[in-house]
């Protein structure tokens, strides 16, 4: 009990002070630039929110464009950063949207825990949230008005309640607090609000369906199929208010989002850039078939016969040098840290990679370390290699462990190879940054233990 209670007391120190820095961070960001910046994800989130709730077709705000029609993305977020324009200025909406999502990233960590501790106990539990508290791309991520913090969260929500209220209660039957049946709603809700929020997740669940299946295979669960049904009835018919808004209101059929095809194509393009490059890429000389009227308002989007010709186009060209591309991108966006750009324009890598081709002088090194952001840089790729190698060595010393691990490996392989297909970035794969935190603390936990218990045979031969 005691040792609970310390766990407890750390837990809490942990949060509190992973809180504090989110909050610090935030209240030194600007607020309106947000609002201005039309060649910012912030901007168009919030111009398309606006326009949300503006009851306009299409239309302008702070010079940037929303069209209600062809609206590309997911509405969880949109809707998220719209209703508080509806009652609050520019200011306060900044503010009230980097507080919430400030709570939301400290909830994560602490999600961490409960997730952590199934796997490893409250040891392993307490490291993994100690990691994504102090994470530097996690304390930076919630200032910024883009999609991660939410969908992370909406993540982390969905394997907790999975994991701990329906596979932890199967696998150990004590009287849980939420029922079976309870328990699969509620993962159905949370990974719905995650899909509705980046589509990438919209066929995860089908990896739970078969992992029910398999818990079932080895008499962990009974009840499978009604289970299954549940889960992804629940899961698909909240996914498909988004269907019917836009057939009852614009005439036009969307599953999530239509922006698969222009993702796949520019995972193929080697020169795909700003819209106006993409744009002229796209068309190659020809002229684009823009409805009548919408040269300005309509947010006009080519249309899907069109991305499939270029994909054709580049998959009949040289294919290992496709199968190259892909490579290096995946392998890019695994190994760089989201979130380095912001902390200085100069990057740290590259410089590094040029003194160790060069002649390796002490000036050069000392140059080096004097680039803008370079201890805040450091310290974000210690926390990002550290945890994928951590986190690589906890998923094997977990697999005993394989009814609340497979899961979360699961939702890792499965978003890369997602992005095997669709174009890779550091901050499209940066959701698996809590997947590797949480097994990074489970390895650390293994090398504490494992270094007290020697401590402890050296102590009593002595």
């Amino acid at each position: 009990m005691e040792a609970q209670s310390r766990y407890t007391i750390w837990l809490w120190v942990i949060l509190l002070a992973g809180l504090a820095l989110r909050l610090l961070h935030a209240a030194t960001q600007p607020t309106l630039g947000s609002f201005i910046h039309a060649e910012g994800d912030s901007g168009w989130y919030l111009a398309v929110g606006w326009g949300f709730f503006s009851g306009q077709e299409h239309g302008w705000i702070r010079n940037i464009p929303f069209t209600n029609a062809s609206i590309p993305t997911p509405p969880a977020y949109i809707i998220f950063v719209g209703v508080f324009q509806q009652f609050l200025g520019e200011h306060e909406t900044a503010i009230v949207i980097r507080l919430l999502q400030c709570l939301a990233s400290i909830a994560t960590a602490y999600l961490t825990f409960r997730i952590g501790s199934l796997l490893g106990g409250p040891r392993a539990g307490l490291a993994g949230a100690a990691l994504a508290a102090f994470h530097p791309a996690l304390i930076f991520e919630p200032a910024e008005i883009t999609t991660e913090t939410l969908y992370i969260f909406f993540l982390a929500c969905g394997f907790w309640l999975y994991l701990e209220y329906y596979v932890a209660a199967a696998c150990a039957p004590v009287g849980s607090r939420l029922s079976a049946r309870a328990a699969i709603a509620l993962t159905a809700i949370a990974f719905a609000l995650a899909t509705l929020t980046r589509a990438v997740a919209v066929l995860f669940p089908l990896g739970l369906a078969a992992h029910i299946l398999l818990l079932r295979r080895r008499r962990l669960t009974g009840a499978w199929r009604g289970h299954v049904t549940l889960l992804l009835t629940i899961y698909f018919a909240i996914l498909s208010t988004w269907t019917i808004y836009n057939l009852a209101l614009w005439d036009r059929f969307v599953f999530v989002s239509d922006r698969l095809l222009p993702a796949i194509w520019r995972g193929l393009e080697t020169e795909d850039g700003t819209p106006q490059q993409n744009d002229a890429l796209l068309l190659a000389g020809e002229e684009a078939d823009v409805p009548e009227g919408c040269e300005i308002d309509c947010g006009y989007h080519h249309p899907p016969e069109l991305y499939l010709e270029r994909i054709g186009e580049i998959i009949a060209g040289d294919g290992a040098s496709l199968i190259a591309l892909r490579v290096r991108e995946l392998a890019y966006s695994l190994l760089q840290p989201h979130g380095t750009t912001r902390l200085g324009s100069v990057s740290v890598r590259d410089a590094a990679q040029d003194w160790l081709g060069g002649n390796r002088a002490l000036p050069d090194l000392l140059a080096i370390m004097r680039i803008e952001g370079f201890a805040l840089k450091s310290l974000t790729w210690l926390f990002h290699l550290g945890g994928i190698g951590l986190g690589l060595l906890g998923m094997i010393l977990s697999r005993q462990r394989w009814p609340i691990a497979a899961p979360l490996m699961g939702f890792a392989l499965y978003t890369v190879l997602a992005h095997t297909v669709v174009l890779a970035l550091p901050r499209y794969l940066f959701a698996i940054e809590v997947v590797w935190l949480i097994f990074a603390g489970c390895a650390l936990a293994a090398i504490y233990e494992r270094w007290r218990r020697r401590l402890g045979r050296e102590t009593a031969e002595a």
